[in-house]
């Protein structure tokens, strides 16, 4: 029988991979709060606009709680002898850096930065350098499905496998 919380993760109840459909919740809040990091030191509104980046970027630290265990079950999917199985990993440590950069740049803001008006430029070069460093991992990962065909082909080996061959993924022979 097949470990239900891993069919959970792996997407089997939506009929189609859980970690690409939730991942745009911790991009979107921190593109989002480096937004309003930039329009904070453009002199745009002022302290809420420096709250609003710091709770943005911990609404995305706290959704990566599903999508980090979605992300690794999708992982565990792929053969280790696969090139996605390497392009996986370098996703991964790209993301871990993200978060690691993220939670600093969030700690450096509580305390008397909560109260700036202007985000200071530490906490700000931090959130650059973590929405950096996204950028290349979601190249990464679009890496990995539309060139690996990970996740696209193993849903249905036959509705799924001819869509992916239509978009020239490289897909491994037929089983």
């Amino acid at each position: 029988m097949a470990n239900p919380l891993k069919s959970f993760l792996l997407g089997k109840w939506l009929g189609h991979p859980l970690h690409p459909a939730i991942v745009h919740v911790p991009i979107a809040m921190w593109v989002g709060a480096l937004i309003l990091d930039i329009l904070s030191l453009c002199g745009v509104g002022g302290n809420a606009l420096v709250r609003t980046a710091c709770i943005a970027i911990l609404a995305g630290l706290a959704s990566t709680l599903l999508v980090v265990p979605a992300g690794i079950a999708e992982w565990t999917q792929i053969k280790r002898d696969k090139p996605a199985w390497t392009l996986a990993l370098w996703h991964m440590v790209m993301n871990v850096c993200v978060v690691m950069l993220l939670i600093v740049s969030v700690i450096l803001r509580l305390g008397s930065a909560w109260d700036a008006t202007q985000v200071p430029m530490i906490p700000f070069t931090l959130n650059l350098l973590g929405n950096i460093v996204l950028l290349a991992s979601g190249y990464v990962g679009g890496r990995m499905v539309y060139d690996q065909g990970i996740a696209v082909a193993r849903m249905s080996k036959k509705r799924y496998r001819t869509i992916a061959a239509a978009g020239h993924a490289n897909l491994p022979p037929p089983s």
